[in-house]
């Protein structure tokens, strides 16, 4: 029985290691200063993301990261580690952005290339679970509504559902008009 105890934490931090070593990404190719500010908000994450989890508080039992190897510890005071690639501000989510940044540098321009690195490759929770769920119950005992104090997620679109610009075509066409007419300005003075 100690065996097998034995041989399942092993499996365990194996695991764990193997899941945090799946990226192809070299640290060496990313400046050191960005892999501190990797590391700084991966460490600042860490209790946030303890919270999420039930029976813990946001004081994390093991919460390091190191810059020179990007790899992490996110243990929780009841022992368990988050879905840190669930997340943003995570070591997950900055190696999956990088990658996708050096697929799309390797496309030569070809936009094909250059949505496929993105889309079939996407970073952050894909279908989030809802934790911060309460009930209030209404006039009648049977109509209660679910509500949450988490603003809904819209990273990513459903499919068959077209990305939305996050700028109107009308603030960029006044701001080109508006530096034009400065140009112009400028360059009548000259």
């Amino acid at each position: 029985m100690v065996l097998l105890r034995s041989l399942l934490a092993l499996a365990a931090v194996a695991g764990l290691v193997h899941s945090q070593n799946t990226s192809t990404l070299d640290p060496n190719s990313v400046p050191i200063q960005t892999r501190d500010q990797w590391c700084e908000s991966q460490t600042s994450s860490c209790p946030l993301l303890c919270l999420q989890l039930p029976n813990t508080t946001g004081s994390p039992k093991e919460n390091t990261c190191n810059p020179k190897t990007l790899l992490y510890d996110c243990t929780c005071n009841n022992g368990l580690s988050p879905n840190a690639s669930q997340y943003s501000q995570t070591i997950p989510y900055f190696i999956c952005t990088e990658e996708n940044n050096q697929c799309v540098s390797k496309c030569n321009g070809n936009s094909t290339c250059q949505s496929d690195c993105r889309t079939e490759h996407p970073c952050g929770a894909q279908n989030p679970k809802r934790v911060n769920i309460t009930t209030t119950a209404g006039a009648t005992a049977t109509s209660a509504t679910a509500t949450t104090s988490v603003p809904r997620f819209t990273g990513v679109p459903d499919e068959g559902l077209a990305a939305r610009p996050s700028t109107g075509l009308g603030q960029v066409y006044g701001l080109v008009i508006v530096v034009g007419a400065f140009l112009a300005g400028f360059t009548t003075l000259i």
